[in-house]
């Protein structure tokens, strides 16, 4: 990493904002990565049934896709920094719900997935506000450091949440990770309190007519029309999309790969799946200073080609060496949607921000749940190296989109107008 890219890295600490931001988000990853164990295992023991965290996934997802587009308006309506607070201690109050009823002998399974209906809720309105809020109080020149920071400590949350979230498990009760879970929240609230005073509203709403139901209409359809006016934004979110389809794909597919082609049990699943963090954590570190030697289209085309390769040779891995090591350099590749997610964030003006994420997040969690239900009849058809091989070609039929939009299609303007 270059000394410049290093110091850049470490300037985004002098701004105060993003300090108490990164110090409240950093503690609610820690959370969420033992809530997902937590939750998982609580709903096999209340039904006695595997499938159960299958259920978990489902309403997980189903927010997205009823209520992201409500969403954007709310973010794009309201202070988010408020917006965010509320979140981290909405959520808070839902989860501590479930150990009261647990301890009261009262929980049954549909309190748990109401609970996960509500958590996924509260994230899905708080994920674009903290976006916009970071947008809104950081220079756009620090917004790819701020992303890649954050895409660490995701990562980093979620080794250490899972390990810990386990262990806790097994010695006291998932409840108990609950609780934690709760006081991580609100530790990020309060966080998020300080960030800045007052209130300030991403735009000014215009006097109009119309009011309720077809307000909000009214204001998801000037964001469908924002959208399609800049082809740049659709350009960066399409690959996006791509990185995410590939992501559940793999998801999917790696528990059966190692337990029936590669053969290497729980603990080689678990190797592999820990080598995807950590290709997260280093591609994270150098995407800035890669970035700034050799500039955003060349690393994004190359991001894609990477992915594309890696989950093709990935699928073709004879060992558990191998395979770690195709799958940490996947989780390294994958990074380029950061530096994606950060150009539709700086193309992207602050006050269509939360109507931009989440119309793109509605089609995402249509994906998630149509991948999931996919796959589980593609399995039956298909073998896994096959699969794999399949997703390394749509990925590289993604990477010539990303170079015929980055470097083709910019020529190809340029000529016409100078016609």
């Amino acid at each position: 990493m270059s000394e410049k890219s290093y110091s850049g890295r470490w300037e985004i600490f002098r701004f105060r904002p993003y300090v108490l931001y990164f110090i409240g988000h950093t503690v609610s990853l820690l959370g969420t990565g033992m809530q997902f164990i937590a939750t998982s295992w609580l709903a096999m023991q209340l039904t006695g049934n595997n499938a159960s965290v299958a259920y978990v996934l489902i309403f997980t997802s189903l927010p997205g896709v009823v209520l992201s587009p409500v969403i954007g308006v709310f973010v794009d309506r309201f202070d988010r920094k408020w917006l965010a607070v509320l979140m981290d201690l909405f959520r808070a109050a839902v989860l501590v719900v479930i150990p009261f009823l647990w301890w009261e002998g009262l929980l049954e399974p549909w309190h748990l997935y109401t609970a996960t209906f509500l958590i996924a809720l509260g994230d899905e309105i708080y994920t674009p506000a903290a976006m916009s809020l970071i947008r809104e109080v950081l220079p756009p020149k620090m917004l790819l450091y701020a992303n890649s920071t954050n895409a660490i400590a995701m990562q980093t949350g979620a080794m250490l949440g899972a390990g810990i979230g386990g262990v806790i498990v097994s010695l006291s009760s998932a409840v108990v990770v609950m609780i934690i879970n709760a006081v991580s929240f609100i530790i990020s609230a309060l966080c998020i309190v300080l960030i800045r005073k007052g209130i300030v509203r991403p735009t000014e709403m215009p006097q109009v007519s119309k009011v309720g139901y077809r307000r909000f209409m009214s204001e998801i359809r000037l964001g469908l029309s924002y959208i399609r006016s800049r082809h740049n934004i659709m350009i960066f979110y399409a690959m996006i999309f791509f990185i995410r389809m590939s992501l559940y794909t793999i998801n999917v597919l790696l528990g059966p790969f190692t337990k029936e082609t590669l053969k290497v049990g729980a603990v080689g699943f678990g190797y592999i799946d820990a080598c995807f963090a950590l290709g997260a954590v280093v591609g994270n570190l150098l995407l800035p200073s890669i970035t700034r030697a050799r500039g955003n289209n060349f690393v994004m085309v190359l991001g894609m080609i990477g992915t594309a390769l890696s989950i093709f040779l990935f699928g073709f891995s004879e060992s558990l060496g191998i395979a770690m090591f195709f799958y940490f350099l996947i989780g390294a590749f994958f990074q380029v949607g950061i530096l994606y997610m950060t150009r539709a964030q700086e193309v992207t003006e602050l006050s269509y921000q939360g109507r931009v994420h989440s119309t793109f997040n509605t089609f995402f969690s249509i994906l998630s749940l149509g991948i999931y239900l996919g796959m589980a009849h593609l399995i039956e058809i298909l073998s896994f190296r096959s699969l794999y091989l399949l997703q390394g070609i749509i990925v590289a039929f993604a990477a010539v989109m990303a170079y015929h939009a980055l470097y083709i299609r910019p020529k190809n303007v340029m000529r016409n107008v100078s016609t």
